[in-house]
């Protein structure tokens, strides 16, 4: 028998999937309902509306697949460039749906304030575990920058540009090279 806990990681789980595919607007809660094998008073037993789901599942699901990955890496050995560059690349099976923030970010961010201030903030802490990657790596005598704030922010957006790329064209070499060539940039700054 599923615990409550378990119900309810299974919505967010089956919600962020869904919204992922198909966006917000496109996510239809009967269908996440169906998938769970929930009726609809399971949902709202958790969640007032569908925003409120969305935004929990968003919320939650996105720290555990990303944030946790890049926080495996600071909190992981060195060499921390060469690390974040393999754990980027593992990550390849969600480049060719985009990156689920930049997707809802794109669709929501100009319709809802809650949606733009919860993306933002996720966006601001992936930005500030990069930072901390990088103060780890320069410790390390990996690259030298006079400023992490800015490169933190040239990275995450290297980022953001190849899955934005390998979206367009499905093409995993190419995606593979862009991550390759933006840790390569950075550790020219020596």
């Amino acid at each position: 028998m599923k615990t409550k806990k378990d119900t309810k990681d299974l919505l967010l789980e089956i919600t962020f999937d869904e919204v992922y595919t198909y966006g917000y607007q496109g996510a239809s809660v009967l269908k996440i309902l169906g998938k769970a094998g929930l009726n609809k008073g399971s949902l709202y037993h958790y969640f007032k509306n569908k925003k409120e789901l969305v935004l929990a599942a968003i919320d939650i699901k996105s720290e555990e697949i990303f944030g946790q990955k890049y926080k495996n890496v600071l909190n992981g050995n060195a060499p921390y460039l060469e690390n974040f560059e393999k754990t980027l690349i593992s990550m390849y099976e969600f480049a060719p749906r985009g990156c689920p923030l930049a997707n809802l970010i794109q669709e929501m961010s100009n319709n809802d304030e809650e949606f733009d201030i919860l993306l933002k903030n996720k966006y601001l802490a992936l930005k500030s575990i990069i930072e901390e990657i990088l103060k780890k790596a320069v410790e390390n005598n990996e690259l030298i920058t006079s400023n992490i704030n800015d490169l933190s922010l040239f990275v995450l957006s290297g980022i953001e540009g190849a899955i934005l790329y390998e979206k367009t064209f499905k093409d995993k070499q190419m995606f593979e090279k862009n991550i390759h060539y933006l840790f390569k940039s950075i550790q020219n700054l020596k």
